[in-house]
């Protein structure tokens, strides 16, 4: 990646304008809150800590263990991880987070019914049509991940997914480290909890949640672990050794959870273990 020249050091992009304004935005949403928005800014804090405390602990653990058990994808590190960048970027990307749950947390805490229940019996759903339901909306919703990914490698709209790529041997505390609009783009999917009609089951939902986070950690760590890597793919997860392709080459591998689509969509680089593809593309 060029080095901005002297002129334009300093100077902000319009990736990056648009970027604070979604921050701005997303913090200012809360004055229409038509019944509360006091309860809405507490639920916003709440929100905050409750994602952003695990998520940077969670990395701060897996990075410790990466240090010491697995093997490294890209070989010896010639200088240290940026982790402080790649923390604020995650912890910015929770608050956008924190910005979409506020929503349906605070109707929650008024009385409202939302989407998300822990009794399925009260609601007349049988067990079997939410795990169903689930799977497919896993589906669904990790192929818009990926055409996401791929819009963002685009020359129009690379500007609001190359601070993620700045991060080209990663770490944990790299898992979530994107900028505002992507986390938009990513976390939507949040404000379906404010639907009483999208029903989700808590314990399966959190689950999902818990499960991705640490698909994540995984996904970024930087090392492999051999049994983890012949587990994932046999239900076309995605790998450590599998993602790190995409931050060593950039142009290939843009699935975020599930490696299916790249190899439906032919973005899968066959013929080549990644582990080696990924070596070979490290910075020097």
């Amino acid at each position: 990646m060029r080095a901005p020249s002297p002129a334009h050091a300093g100077r902000w992009t319009i990736h990056e304008i648009i970027d604070a304004a979604v921050l701005v935005a997303l913090t200012a949403a809360g004055l229409l809150h038509r019944e509360s928005p006091g309860t809405w800014y507490s639920s916003l804090v709440v929100s905050f800590a409750v994602l952003a405390v695990p998520v940077l602990s969670g990395a701060a653990i897996v990075t410790w263990l990466s240090g010491r058990f697995g093997t490294r994808i890209q070989g010896q590190r010639s200088k240290p991880a940026p982790m402080a960048r790649e923390a604020f970027e995650s912890a910015r990307a929770m608050y956008v987070a924190a910005c979409l749950a506020a929503w349906p947390l605070t109707a929650w805490r008024l009385g409202h019914p939302t989407g998300l229940v822990w009794d399925l019996d009260g609601h007349g759903v049988s067990m079997t049509r939410v795990v169903v339901q689930t799977l497919v909306g896993v589906v669904v919703i990790d192929a818009w991940l990926y055409w996401k990914h791929r819009l963002l490698h685009t020359r129009l709209l690379f500007g609001f997914h190359k601070s993620h790529h700045v991060f080209r041997d990663p770490t944990a505390f790299a898992g979530f480290a994107v900028a505002p609009v992507e986390a938009l783009l990513t976390f939507w999917p949040i404000l379906f909890l404010c639907m009483p009609e999208a029903l989700h089951w808590a314990p399966l939902y959190f689950g999902l949640v818990v499960g991705f986070v640490n698909l994540n950690f995984y996904l970024h760590c930087g090392v492999t672990l051999s049994w983890v890597e012949k587990t994932l793919p046999r239900v076309f997860l995605n790998t450590s050794a599998f993602h790190n392709v995409h931050h060593a080459r950039a142009n290939t591998h843009f699935g975020e959870a599930l490696y299916l689509w790249d190899v439906l969509c032919g973005t899968r680089i066959t013929g080549q273990p990644a582990q080696e593809t990924a070596a070979e593309s490290a910075p020097v």
